[in-house]
């Protein structure tokens, strides 16, 4: 089940927390964007395909991600919390998957909706020692889309947390080719050559070579990321035929970057430290802008 929210030029679906598709046991339930369409013409969200070295996770659009592992700590038969999902139950003596299934306790997800905004309130639920809560703020304004996160440590651990949004973006479905331009001026000159698969450098930022089905990725590491204060990561994505464009400001404490794609897919993730001890909150916010070339 879906919801919206609109503006004078975006619409934005929104699927309810535990509710198909957004039943994964990897991806944030708050906030999980299923489809922004731009002037009732471009459509930029994607489902994450099947052709991968793993099963698929299940991710579509803008759906975010807690990296945070403690299974470890758990005996098979013991739940482990996996933030923004629930709680999982461990069923083998090895590391979390993401794409496995595991069962679930879902995190109880307050929704407050209006025309162009939705807030979510994560509440927290304790186990081994970690709980967090998580208020997500979603909004759109002409062109658009802004998410606004704050989390909370609630448990007795310190937590050591990585976020990103896996933006399984794309420009109305079209392939990959080098009619799609990334740039990221704030990274380094990546050449001009093939980099991986058929992801080739293009100065600062990325092209492809031609169209290929098969996922590739490319890695920027922290220091090879120059940011300035205040701490913004920004990107764009255009492709030169479709007529429509994606520009990203993440405002977050950035400690990496990945850009993963195939077929007609690009997900670039910017991946935000979170370092909170008990009682420690943080704030940061996303924003998408779409438009016409």
């Amino acid at each position: 089940m879906m919801f919206e929210i609109k503006s004078d030029r975006l619409r934005v679906e929104i699927a309810h927390p535990n509710e198909v598709p957004n039943i994964t046991t990897r991806f944030d339930r708050a906030g999980f964007i299923t489809e922004i369409v731009l002037d009732g013409v471009h459509r930029f969200c994607a489902t994450e395909p099947n052709n991968l070295s793993h099963p698929s996770s299940g991710g579509r659009g803008l759906c975010s991600e807690y990296v945070f592992d403690v299974s470890a700590e758990a005996k098979i038969g013991e739940p482990f919390p996996k933030f923004g999902v629930g709680l999982l139950n461990k069923f083998e003596d090895a590391p979390y998957k993401f794409w496995e299934r595991y069962d679930a306790e879902p995190y109880n997800i307050r929704v407050e909706d209006s025309k162009d905004g939705a807030r979510f309130i994560t509440e927290p639920r304790f186990c081994m020692g970690y709980a967090i809560s998580q208020k997500k703020d979603v909004w759109v304004k002409d062109n658009r889309l802004i998410m606004q996160i704050t989390v909370k440590n609630e448990g007795e651990k310190p937590v050591s947390i990585r976020e990103y949004c896996h933006n399984f973006l794309t420009i109305n479905s079209m392939a990959l080719g080098p009619d799609y331009k990334i740039r990221m001026d704030s990274i380094k000159d990546m050449g001009k050559d093939v980099l991986n698969g058929q992801i080739k450098g293009d100065g600062h930022g990325f092209t492809f070579a031609q169209y290929s089905p098969s996922p590739a990725s490319v890695k920027v590491p922290l220091e090879e990321i120059q940011i300035g204060n205040p701490k913004i990561f920004e990107w764009s994505m255009i492709n030169e035929a479709s007529g429509a464009r994606i520009d990203v400001k993440d405002e977050i404490d950035i400690c990496g970057m990945t850009m993963w794609c195939a077929d007609h897919i690009v997900s670039v993730e910017a991946f935000h430290k979170l370092e909170l001890a008990p009682g420690q909150s943080n704030t940061w916010q996303r924003t998408w802008i779409f438009d016409n070339i």
